[in-house]
């Protein structure tokens, strides 16, 4: 049971920075979490990490102007199958809830996968949705 725990609270560590740094950074730095690799469903439209990057974050960043995030939760998922750069990787899921401002506040659920390699860390796969 203790290498449960272990796990549990490396994954609450995980989810607890990156749901701070990436709805904090949003407009400015959120893009550097998505890799070529990474997957990424918007709202029902399908993107790879580089599309999603190039085209659709930059208008994203403009029109989404405050996230307000009223819960989260994360897991682990284990290992992630070497990585980016081939070493041991982790693997954790994130579900997120809360208020996005578009025009007016309106409710969004997202889910990510993420993944750590060493000191990167990286959007395995990213699925949002306004509810």
């Amino acid at each position: 049971m203790q290498s449960g725990g272990g796990l549990a609270a490396q994954a609450l560590t995980a989810g607890d920075r990156f749901v701070e740094q990436y709805y904090s950074g949003f407009s400015r730095s959120s893009g550097k979490y998505y890799q070529a690799s990474s997957k990424v469903m918007w709202n029902g439209n399908g993107y790879s990490g580089e599309q999603f990057k190039a085209t659709v974050l930059p208008q994203l960043q403009r029109q989404l102007t405050a996230f307000e995030v009223t819960g989260y939760d994360s897991h682990t998922l284990g290992g992630g199958g070497g990585g980016e750069g081939g070493d041991s990787s982790e693997r954790t899921l994130i579900n997120v809830s809360g208020l996005v401002k578009i025009d007016r506040k309106e409710r969004f659920a997202q889910t990510f996968v993420i993944e750590r390699s060493g000191t990167l860390v990286y959007i395995q796969s990213d699925c949002f949705r306004l509810v």
